[in-house]
């Protein structure tokens, strides 16, 4: 609890100055204002509140992220994954979020800003006319976008990955743009409120892009098998590991196997 109220304290003024000077406006009216312009000064923010957090990431597989517009699939184990994503990516991209961050004040204007999409999982027109602005961004070179195809959060970050959702990967590959897997591990500390630790090790890794001509012919359920395959290796041979041996070497005391004499 104490690194949240921490981390607020120190981002609450520069946070205050951005709802003022920009994040209304842009939420309210964002086709008066270039997407690159409303990427930048959300990026800036986010590289700040990961500063306040204490996030420490590392980021691997840079060489892998295509040249041209694509779409990334990321395995979600917190709230706070996004930020890892905006703050490695200078290039825009939008991402797609469940209704129900829409409504938070601030936040729901900030993912606006840069004209993320939100879907009601209770509503399927809803999602379908939301994945089909997506798939016409994408044909049109927009932007990138972010999607996360289990759905929902993984609350166990022991457990394997949730099954994927192959509706989410129909809009990526009917615009015909390259498939990005995505790791990421270690957002579930941030936003902790049980234990506050000395720092939040943090990791994010691009894996093998997968072109138009790989998947075509292939249907939206073994993509997506083939994708939630890739990562989940990722996760339990990479992933996993490395956050353990950062954790260990932190000397943390909240952390669980450093309790362990």
């Amino acid at each position: 609890m104490w690194h949240l109220i921490r981390a607020i304290l120190l981002i609450f003024p520069t946070l205050l100055w951005d709802i003022c000077a920009w994040v209304f406006k842009y939420s309210k009216h964002p086709e008066k204002y270039p997407l690159e312009k409303r990427y930048a000064k959300t990026r800036k923010l986010i590289l700040k509140a990961n500063k306040a957090l204490k996030v420490e990431t590392i980021v691997e597989g840079k060489e892998n992220v295509p040249n041209e517009t694509c779409c990334y699939f990321i395995n979600h184990l917190g709230a706070a994954d996004p930020l890892l994503l905006i703050a490695d990516s200078e290039r825009p991209l939008s991402l797609v979020a469940k209704i129900e961050i829409k409504k938070m004040p601030i936040v729901g204007r900030i993912f606006t800003g840069i004209d993320g999409l939100f879907l009601d999982r209770e509503n399927l027109k809803q999602q379908l006319r939301v994945m089909m602005k997506v798939e016409d961004s994408l044909k049109n070179k927009r932007c990138d976008w972010a999607i996360y195809p289990e759905g929902t959060r993984n609350k166990d970050p022991m457990h394997l990955l949730l099954p994927f959702h192959s509706g989410t990967f129909r809009a990526a590959m009917k615009a015909k743009v390259p498939l990005v897997p995505v790791v990421s591990y270690g957002t579930f500390r941030l936003l902790n409120t049980h234990h506050s630790y000395k720092k939040y090790p943090t990791y994010l890794k691009y894996l093998k892009p997968i072109y138009p001509d790989e998947y075509e012919g292939k249907t939206t359920d073994e993509v997506a098998i083939m994708v939630q395959k890739m990562i989940q290796k990722e996760v339990s041979f990479i992933a996993k590991p490395l956050d353990h041996k950062r954790m260990i070497e932190s000397g943390d005391k909240y952390y669980r196997f450093n309790k362990i004499k």
